[in-house]
């Protein structure tokens, strides 16, 4: 394939095979692993494989110069191999991680570990405390993290709301925003900066909660955008519910009629 070809490769890439590989990888991750081996980690390992084949002209895809568009079947067919390999290459590190996981909630008496599963459905249910969790990201990630948090946003159309909430307002940040929202940076790159980012995240939230549980942080990531949204309502309304405006006329109106004398 040649170079002047490789930008309509990661175009059509994104739009055609890009569900298969998302597909691939979840039913993979669900089969083999509980559903626990992170989605974004194989997309994006999935994504560089793709790219080192692509550069290298090598086997299994690129070996035989072909067509972009022939180029596009063969990964689209062969999406659930792709997954296979993203499996195969990262399970170690993931099951070692699960096992120190696995040995650190042992270690707990029973005591502790009912306490632990409290502390994370009160975690999940008090929206005070999924704030103040969002609030520690935003202050524990730096200025570049939260800009390439924003800016790879698996939805394009939420990026300058999750900048928003996590205060990536910078020029550069809207011009980061610009570039990957445009087409302006390789949507490899994208991926592997999404994963990088969402790596530190967890992290962090992790490490706040001081729990073995990196699905707190998962959730706290996944609902960024709603709260970005309810962010952005409360400023449009005013912060004001309109019950509350109409029953107070209902109230006043009846006293000012009767001169505040009853019947």
């Amino acid at each position: 394939m040649k170079r002047s070809e490789h930008d309509r490769f990661w175009m059509m890439y994104e739009s055609k095979v890009r569900d298969a590989i998302e597909r691939s990888c979840r039913h993979a991750s669900r089969t083999r692993t509980d559903s626990t081996m992170d989605i974004d980690d194989m997309i994006a390992w999935i994504d560089t494989k793709v790219w080192k084949m692509l550069e290298n002209d090598s086997y299994p895809t690129f070996h035989d110069n072909p067509s972009v568009d022939k180029a596009i079947d063969r990964l689209a067919t062969h999406a659930p191999t792709l997954a296979q390999w993203s499996y195969l290459a990262l399970c170690r590190k993931h099951f070692r991680r699960l096992k120190n996981n696995n040995q650190y909630i042992s270690g707990m008496s029973q005591a502790q570990r009912l306490a632990a599963t409290s502390a994370v459905e009160h975690k999940i249910e008090n929206r005070a405390d999924m704030d103040a969790a969002i609030g520690s990201l935003r202050d524990s990630l730096n200025a570049n993290e939260k800009q390439k948090l924003a800016a790879s946003w698996i939805d394009k159309s939420d990026r300058h709301r999750i900048a928003m909430v996590l205060g990536a307002t910078r020029k550069e940040d809207d011009r980061m925003i610009t570039k990957t929202t445009g087409g302006g940076m390789n949507e490899n790159a994208v991926q592997q900066m999404r994963s990088r980012a969402r790596k530190r995240a967890a992290e962090i939230i992790q490490s706040a909660s001081r729990l073995p549980f990196i699905g707190i942080a998962t959730f706290v990531i996944l609902t960024l955008s709603v709260t970005s949204q309810n962010a952005i309502a409360g400023e449009q309304t005013g912060g004001r519910k309109g019950s509350m405006t109409a029953n107070s006329t209902s109230e006043v109106i009846p006293g000012e009629q009767s001169g505040g004398r009853r019947p």
